[in-house]
C-alpha cells in the first residue's frame, strides 16, 4: 500500500504541471485631462454649468460627479442648475483597480436678477369699466422675488397709493372709471426692479333695463302707463326723451302717461349718452275702453244689423221709450216684456263682424253695458258671443223701471 502512493505522487505532479495558469490583469491609475485649470467657478442662479473631465486611459474606469457629497451624475460631463445662491463643492472621481483620480471645483452662486411685466413697453394701458387688471410680472432670471403692486386714482390729486397685490400675478377689479398708476416692485437679495404704468379705465358701451320686458300690453282705460329706464352701463350724461303716438311725453327716465282714450298707441323711448351713444326701445300699448253703450236706437238698423234677437214672444223688443225722463232719453229703447224671474230664454246673438265693418274695433273694449227698460219684468236678458251665453256680471235690482246691465 505504502508503494502505491508513492507511485501517485509524482503522477500528479506532473499532471498539474501540464497546465498553464492566467495572468492577474494589471490596472494602470486613470489619467483625465481637465480643460479647466481653475477650481473656482461662478454661477448663476438658474442658469445651466457644465464641468468637464476627460479620460485619456485607464482600464473600466468609472466616473462620479457630486454636489456637496450627493451623487449627481456617472458621466465624464456634467451640467447642473443652481436653484440657490451659496458656495457648493464639486466634486469629480475617476477610479478602477489601480487607483483614482479626484478633482474639486467649488461653485460660488450668486442670484442674479431679471425680469419683466406682462404689459410689456406699454405705458398706458385701458379698460372697460366693470372688468379686471390682470398683469404679471414675469421673472427671468432669479429667484425667492418679492412683489408689490400698488394703484393711485388721479382723482383726487393726492391720493394714497393702495396696495392691490403681493403675487407674481395681479388682478384687480376696475369698479370705477378714471386714470390710475399702477406701480410694481420686485426684489431679492441680488437686487429689484419697478415699473409704472398708466391705466385709463373707460365706460361701458350704453346697455339699459326697462321695467316693462313685453313690446306689446294691454291697459284699461283710464289707466296709467308707467315705464322706468335702467343704465346698466355708460350712463354717464344720459339723456331721455318719450313719445306717444310720435307727440312728446317726457324727458326723464320714467315715463307716466294716462291712457285716456281706446285705441292702439305707440310709445317710444330714446336715450344717448355723453360719448354719443344711442339706444331705445318701443312698445304697442292697446288701451281698452271700460264700456260699450247701446243706448240709442231711434234709427232701429243698429239692432238688425249688430245683434240676432232670439226670444220667445213676447220678448226683447225695440220700443218707443216709455220713460224718457230716466237714464235714457232716447226715443227708442230696448224692453223686455217677458213676465216672470231670472234670465229670460231671449238674448242678443252679438255679431262681430258686423260691428267691425261699422268701424268699431271691439278689440278695444271687455265690458258691454246695456240701459234696458225692464218695466215690473222681473226677467232680464243674456248675451252670447261666440255660441256662449253671459249673464250681467251685476243682477238687476227690479226697481219698476230702467236697468243698467253690465256684460
Amino acid at each position: 500500500m505504502r508503494r502505491l502512493y508513492k507511485i501517485l505522487i509524482p503522477f500528479c505532479l506532473v499532471l498539474f504541471s501540464c497546465r498553464e495558469q492566467a495572468a492577474p490583469v494589471e490596472y494602470d491609475t486613470p489619467v483625465v485631462n481637465f480643460p479647466s485649470e481653475e477650481t473656482v467657478v461662478d454661477a448663476v442662479v438658474g442658469q445651466a454649468d457644465t464641468f468637464k473631465a476627460e479620460i485619456i486611459s485607464g482600464y473600466k474606469v468609472s466616473c462620479t460627479w457630486s454636489i456637496d457629497g450627493v451623487v449627481e451624475a456617472a458621466s465624464e460631463n456634467f451640467t447642473y442648475i443652481f436653484n440657490e445662491p451659496g458656495s457648493y463643492d464639486v466634486a469629480f472621481e475617476a477610479h478602477n483597480g489601480g487607483g483614482k483620480v479626484e478633482r474639486h471645483y467649488t461653485a460660488i452662486v450668486t442670484d442674479d436678477f431679471k425680469m419683466h411685466l406682462s404689459v410689456l413697453d406699454s405705458a398706458e394701458i385701458t379698460r372697460l369699466q366693470l372688468s379686471n387688471l390682470n398683469v404679471a410680472a414675469i421673472v427671468d432670471v432669479g429667484s425667492d422675488v418679492e412683489h408689490s403692486w400698488t394703484l393711485v386714482p388721479s382723482e383726487p390729486v393726492g391720493s394714497e397709493p393702495l396696495l392691490i397685490g403681493e403675487d407674481a400675478f395681479c388682478g384687480y377689479f376696475l369698479e370705477n372709471t378714471g386714470h390710475y398708476v399702477v406701480s410694481y416692485t420686485g426684489s431679492n437679495s441680488s437686487g429689484s426692479y419697478s415699473r409704472s404704468f398708466a391705466v385709463n379705465v373707460v365706460e361701458r358701451p350704453l346697455e339699459l333695463s326697462y321695467s316693462i320686458y313685453d313690446d306689446a300690453f294691454s291697459v284699461s282705460k283710464g289707466e296709467k302707463v308707467s315705464i322706468s329706464v335702467t343704465a346698466l352701463f355708460g350712463g354717464t350724461g344720459l339723456t331721455h326723451k318719450w313719445t306717444v303716438n310720435g307727440e312728446d311725453a317726457g324727458a326723464g327716465d320714467t315715463l307716466d302717461w294716462s291712457a285716456d282714450e281706446g285705441g292702439l298707441y305707440v310709445i317710444e323711448y330714446h336715450g344717448e349718452n355723453a360719448r354719443g351713444e344711442t339706444a331705445g326701445r318701443s312698445w304697442s300699448v292697446t288701451v281698452i275702453s271700460l264700456e260699450f253703450m247701446f243706448d240709442d236706437f231711434e234709427e232701429g238698423d243698429k239692432l238688425q244689423s249688430w245683434w240676432t234677437l232670439a226670444q220667445n214672444t213676447p220678448g226683447i223688443e225695440l220700443v218707443d221709450n216709455p220713460d224718457r225722463s230716466g237714464i235714457n232719453t232716447s226715443a227708442k229703447c230696448m224692453k223686455d216684456s217677458v213676465a216672470g224671474t231670472g234670465g229670460t230664454s231671449g238674448y242678443f246673438d252679438l255679431k262681430g263682424a258686423q260691428i267691425k265693418a261699422a268701424g268699431i274695433d271691439l278689440t278695444k273694449y271687455n265690458t258691454i253695458r246695456m240701459k234696458v227698460y225692464l218695466g215690473k219684468n222681473r226677467y232680464y236678458p243674456r248675451i252670447q258671443f261666440n255660441g256662449t251665453k253671459y249673464p250681467p256680471v251685476n243682477p238687476p235690482k227690479f226697481t219698476g223701471g230702467w236697468e243698467e246691465l253690465v256684460f
